[in-house]
């Protein structure tokens, strides 16, 4: 709880990372260990030095997400609780090497992403999936009710939709293009949601 209050006065837990990885002396030693401490009291290990493009969007905050030092995430991630972002460190091994996932992802919860494989832009990934290969941009990988796993891989100019909608007390909201958040207005996305919700 007290990591969580400095963290916040802070700026974020971002805003912290960006803190220790800038900072020189004892304020950086100050700023690692408060995000260490910060991750513990959430039970997530995402590495100070993990290279993110921007900060991810992450629906419940920072909560059992383990991301290793040199995995790469692109810009306007969404990543829910339970992911793993894991290189493989056996020098025998042939998926040797760290993730890259690229810009415009939706990783939902329990997804396991390892070794050296590269994600594309505009990919979501389902609950659970285990991830050890490229995944082409535009993509959707769909864990299957026997376990096995389909990738579908759509054309250019029918983006899959990677947002990640919520309901903020008022109306529905998304994340947008560039991280922001921004107000739902398709009819077609505003019903489905009305009926799974009910507001």
């Amino acid at each position: 709880m007290i990591a969580k209050v400095l963290t916040g006065r802070l700026g974020g837990i971002f805003a912290l990372k960006q803190k220790a990885n800038s900072a020189k002396g004892i304020m950086k030693k100050l700023y690692t260990t408060l995000y260490y401490m910060y991750q513990y009291e959430n039970g997530s290990s995402v590495n100070v030095v993990t290279s993110f493009a921007d900060k991810p969007c992450l629906p419940h905050d920072l909560k059992a997400i383990f991301v290793s030092g040199p995995a790469k995430v692109g810009k306007c991630c969404v990543i829910f609780h339970n992911v793993t972002i894991n290189a493989i460190n056996h020098i025998d091994d042939k998926k040797f090497g760290a993730p890259v996932v690229g810009d415009h992802c939706y990783i939902s919860p329990g997804v396991t992403i390892m070794g050296n494989c590269k994600i594309g832009n505009h990919v979501r990934i389902d609950a659970n999936a285990m991830i050890t290969e490229d995944i082409p941009d535009n993509s959707i990988v769909e864990v299957l009710q026997d376990g096995s796993q389909k990738i579908t891989t759509y054309p250019k100019d029918k983006k899959v939709d990677t947002k990640y909608y919520s309901h903020n007390g008022k109306k529905w909201i998304c994340n947008d293009e560039n991280g922001t958040w921004q107000d739902v207005t398709d009819e077609k996305k505003l019903k489905k949601l009305f009926e799974m919700y009910g507001k």
